[in-house]
């Protein structure tokens, strides 16, 4: 039986960015909503104004979703790897035999790095992410304030954030320790 440790909430930052992220999104639909609802639509010039605001706010929200989808929702310890679930997307699996150190990170780490792909603050922090310090590695946080480096032998360094990280790391250290031979 694994043990389940949820995802830690959205820092304030994160929540900013997504809630200005979806007023802008719904903004885009006012438009259109309201071409629509006046019978101005009949005319070219409001017919593809509307279509346009439509189209701006249907891209906007399939980004919003996918984003939303990638969301890490908890972490699992197994008897013999760490499984990350997210809200849609297919879990991250990292078995034991790949894990060389975990540990806490140290509290508020600067998150303002150079970004190589994904998403910087809207439902948290995923991606890979360049940094001074720790190089590459792959992030799937959601509070700075959480964080927890997973190091790999083939692979990027993984940050993650429970919502109580020193408990999951003495839990994923003790699994850990039990598992090696």
């Amino acid at each position: 039986m694994p043990q389940i440790y949820e995802s830690a909430p959205f820092d304030t930052h994160s929540q900013q960015i997504t809630q200005r992220l979806v007023f802008v999104g719904g903004a885009l639909t006012f438009p259109g909503l309201f071409l629509a609802l006046s019978g101005l639509v009949r005319y070219e010039m409001a017919y593809y104004s509307a279509i346009a605001s439509g189209v701006l706010a249907a891209v906007l929200l399939l980004v919003i979703w996918w984003m939303w989808a990638g969301q890490p929702a908890q972490l699992e310890v197994h008897a013999d790897q760490l499984v990350i679930r997210r809200k849609w997307w297919r879990a991250i699996r990292v078995p034991f035999s790949q894990i060389t150190a975990i540990t806490r990170l140290p509290l508020t780490v600067e998150m303002r790095h150079v970004r190589w792909a994904t998403n910087v603050g809207v439902f948290g922090y995923q991606g890979v992410f360049i940094s001074k310090l720790y190089g590459r590695y792959q992030c799937l946080a959601s509070d700075r304030d959480c964080l927890v480096a997973i190091s790999r032998t083939n692979g990027l360094l993984l940050v993650v954030s429970p919502f109580q990280p020193a408990v999951f790391v003495a839990a994923a250290r003790e699994a850990i320790s039990a598992k090696a031979p």
